[in-house]
């Protein structure tokens, strides 16, 4: 796992003081707002166990780890948009939060946008559901790139075959 400078979250404040305090005492994030940030934080060095830690989904759906190292290693989480928050504070015991993760897969770059909901049991809170859209923005062209065959792998990195990756696009 990778220990950042600064924090992935986006606060400006050192990792070590920002979300690292909650990863290593997880239950600990006092907002929604701050249980998210955390989780992208967790997202962005591979802390997968503080995923799991902090979400309650229905029929127990864990992030598997393995998975998560498999599709981590090819996505770069590089910036963090709070858009809102609805409740989720100290005395609420519900809340929701609003945001959008940037991101690059190889030579893609996208986008995912929640809205996030939040439960607090047992005065933690926990990730419950979330709605999302995801947006790729088309992959940046290279004039002097070596060219792919359909059924190469592709060039980007992806581990896709070129034909399901930048030349679906």
């Amino acid at each position: 796992m990778l220990t950042p400078i600064d924090c992935p979250c986006g606060t400006g404040h050192p990792y070590q003081e920002c979300c690292g305090v909650y990863h290593k005492n997880p239950g600990t994030a006092p907002t929604a707002e701050s249980l998210m940030r955390s989780r992208y934080s967790a997202f962005a060095v591979g802390n997968y166990s503080y995923i799991n830690a902090t979400q309650k989904l229905g029929d127990d759906k864990s992030l598997i780890e393995s998975d998560a190292d498999e599709t981590g290693a090819q996505t770069i989480w590089t910036k963090l948009e709070i858009h809102s928050t609805e409740a989720g504070s100290i005395i609420d015991n519900t809340g929701t939060v609003t945001f959008s993760a940037h991101f690059e897969e190889g030579r893609h770059k996208g986008q995912l946008t929640e809205r996030s909901v939040f439960k607090k049991m047992d005065g933690q809170w926990f990730y419950v559901s979330g709605d999302h859209e995801i947006r790729h923005n088309p992959p940046l062209k290279h004039s002097q790139a070596p060219k792919a065959g359909r059924n190469e792998p592709c060039l980007c990195g992806s581990g896709k075959k070129y034909k399901k990756c930048c030349a679906a696009i």
